[in-house]
């Protein structure tokens, strides 16, 4: 199985400076808060976040607090901000302690296929697996050893108290207080939190020894470093529960339990969407006071986490293993998607990474762009050159495995529908009297046959050489291409610049691009050619043959054009030939 994070591990590439942010964060001892019950499910989760929820009440009080002596600080909005990470968090709780989201059994998880009624002749694995939801099932009742009085030690009384004297202060107390009452709900019992007796929240979180892993000494000189080291071990909490998450989503794949991955995966998106939430409170910082921070730490960020560093690589080793499963079956992500009324169950733990990717990769890039703004420039010498750079990871994909299947699919099914999808546009524009801009009178005035044989000698010869500038310019103003017949048009050089572009991103290398002429007319050519070479999907070769009338204009420029051809057959041939060389794979494997 994939090597999960531990907290003695340290991050692949984080550093010398990882020792230094795990010493100034204190996440040593925010991972000895992180309170556990023995034989209770729920507990591993529950603690880590249940310690950076009370941290980011802590953050929400000191804010209040300091509002009134800091006139620069919005406290509205910044106040908002922390409530929306509050709510995120109590959501992220409520549904951990909900018995629907904690992994759905599935009734036929042996090969995903066979949610369509099609197993492809694959054995499927043995029934009876337990699905995570029943081995991780949620108790009705609290756990033992937990009942206590009310809270008294747990900041939210006095943050709710203070809340409430705000400017749209009682709408934000209602939203925090009805995402809590979901929580008890979900949960059969009361946390205290709202002042009832329940679960004993002031021994078990111990919110005093939580609240004090920040030492003030600094604070006189450098006000700004309490919500700087909140902020990351708030997200330490996050982190910790997400790689909870994806140990659970790696126990479904290999039990190629796709359902209950899925739910693994989208929460996890979760935890990214929760974590950029309070990662974004970082911009509310002065950066006056911000700066000397920076300075004094120079590059400690999240990324200098080893949780941050170890959950990324787990993402992506996860998603390997997806593919490679998908391979032993003579799939892989692209065909997936093609075929997404076939393999139903693999497209929905698609589309979840998609999520995922997407997700953390917004987070990753909101990151970069809140440490361009308030850090400053690289030359003062205060964070890594290379994390302010295009090819960084806030500017890289996570999945890049997922970005070329998406990619394919995109060409792929363009290239299906583009004669289908071009004729309901040309008809819709013909029915709203929007294709006046399409008529051309067919030129009159005879051009000589020499520079009717250059200019259609030239056209495939920059088709050949890739020449995008040399072949529009072969075309008269406004230009008509119509490729392929009965669909829109282009007529404009923006137009004819695009469809150079998408030929040539069907085929990334052309091997040859032949033609012969069928017929002349005084100002015209009606040409067959045919273009070979090596495909957009996996480089598979493959060849087109179009019949294609050519008008020109008086100096030999082509006035108006229309290929004949079929693109959905070649579609259909690149996926069969796509399918067959997946499923010889197998073979050769075997």
């Amino acid at each position: 199985m994939t090597e999960q994070y531990s907290p003695e591990s340290a991050a692949p590439g984080s550093g010398d400076s990882a020792p230094d942010y795990q010493l100034y964060i204190r996440t040593k001892q925010v991972e000895q808060a992180w309170p556990t019950i023995a034989d209770w499910p729920l507990s591993s989760r529950f603690g880590p976040l249940l310690v950076s929820f009370e941290l980011t009440l802590k953050i929400l009080q000191e804010s209040l607090d300091e509002a009134a002596g800091r006139l620069y600080v919005n406290s509205g909005q910044k106040c908002e901000s922390i409530v929306i990470c509050l709510n995120l968090q109590l959501r992220l709780l409520t549904e951990f302690a909900s018995r629907n989201n904690m992994g759905h059994p599935s009734k036929s998880m042996g090969h995903p296929s066979r949610s369509s009624g099609k197993t492809m002749g694959v054995p499927s694995v043995a029934m009876g697996v337990p699905s995570l939801g029943e081995e991780m099932g949620v108790p009705s009742s609290m756990p033992e050893g937990t009942q206590g009085p009310a809270s008294g030690e747990s900041v939210w009384g006095d943050v709710m108290e203070k809340l409430a004297r705000m400017s749209q202060g009682e709408r934000l107390c209602e939203e925090l207080n009805l995402r809590y009452q979901a929580l008890v709900d979900a949960l059969g019992f009361d946390l205290g939190l709202a002042g009832k007796a329940g679960f004993d929240y002031d021994k078990w979180i111990k919110p005093a020894q939580i609240h004090d892993l920040y030492t003030p000494d600094r604070r006189a000189e450098y006000p700004e470093d309490a919500l700087f080291v909140r902020v990351h071990q708030v997200c330490e909490g996050l982190l910790e529960a997400m790689h909870v998450e994806l140990r659970d989503a790696e126990q479904a794949l290999y039990q190629v339990d796709y359902l209950a991955a899925e739910s693994r995966v989208l929460m996890t998106a979760r935890f990214a969407r929760s974590l950029d939430a309070v990662l974004s409170l970082l911009g509310e910082m002065s950066q006056t006071e911000y700066a000397p921070l920076r300075l004094a730490q120079r590059d400690i960020n999240i990324s200098q986490s080893p949780r941050w560093q170890a959950g990324k690589s787990i993402v992506k080793d996860h998603f390997w293993l997806f593919i490679q499963q998908l391979k032993n079956y003579g799939l892989d992500p692209f065909l997936v998607m093609v075929n997404h009324r076939e393999h139903v169950v693999e497209h929905r733990l698609l589309q979840a990474f998609k999520r995922l990717s997407r997700t953390m990769q917004e987070s990753l890039s909101n990151h970069f762009l809140l440490m361009q703004n308030i850090q400053g420039s690289a030359e003062v010498g205060n964070i890594d050159p290379d994390a302010l750079s295009p090819e960084s990871a806030g500017a890289s994909p996570l999945l890049p495995e997922l970005v070329k299947a998406f990619d394919k699919l995109t060409l792929w099914t363009s290239l299906k529908h583009s004669a289908q999808s071009g004729a309901v546009i040309r008809k819709l524009e013909e029915e709203q009297g929007l294709t006046g801009k399409y008529k051309r009178e067919l030129p009159t005035e005879p051009s000589t046959r020499s520079r009717i044989l250059r200019t259609i000698d030239r056209y495939f010869e920059s088709l050949r050489e890739g020449d995008r500038n040399a072949w529009i310019s072969l075309f008269s103003d406004p230009p008509y291409l119509e490729d392929p017949k009965g669909s829109q048009p282009a007529v404009s050089r923006q137009e004819l610049d695009l469809r150079f572009r998408n030929l040539r991103n069907l085929f990334p290398r052309i091997d040859s691009c032949e033609y012969q002429i069928l017929a002349e007319g005084e100002n015209s050519l009606q040409v067959q050619w045919t273009i070979a070479g090596a495909s957009f999907l996996e480089e598979i070769p493959a060849s087109v043959t179009r019949d294609q009338m050519f008008h020109f204009d008086p100096n030999g420029h082509i006035r108006m054009s229309i290929a004949d051809w079929n693109p959905e057959a070649l579609a259909d041939q690149l996926l069969d030939q796509h399918r067959e060389a997946m499923l010889d794979a197998i073979g050769r494997i075997d």
